[in-house]
């Protein structure tokens, strides 16, 4: 899991018994959005992952495996940056 997968956790937990103030609506938001870039970047690696192992291309999955950590890597920063980010 990312670091804004822990924030939205906490978040919703927060929202569970009161109201989010606008600063936590803010970093929800940021959340979501990098959560949805995320998904879409991985989702479509691991499609092509996918596609390699069926046709037998070990050399593109490998490719794919190297891309794949990349993004878990670049993602993988804390909410502050993440906040520096946004609009």
């Amino acid at each position: 899991m990312q670091p804004f997968h822990y924030r939205m956790a906490e978040l919703w937990t927060y929202h569970q018994t009161r109201e989010l103030t606008t600063e936590e609506h803010h970093e929800l938001s940021i959340c979501l959005q990098a959560n949805a870039l995320f998904a879409r970047k991985l989702g479509e690696l691991y499609n092509c992952a996918y596609a390699a192992s069926v046709v037998c291309d070990e050399e593109w999955g490998q490719e794919l495996k190297v891309r794949i950590d990349a993004i878990e890597r670049e993602f993988a920063i804390h909410l502050t940056d993440l906040k520096n980010l946004a609009p």
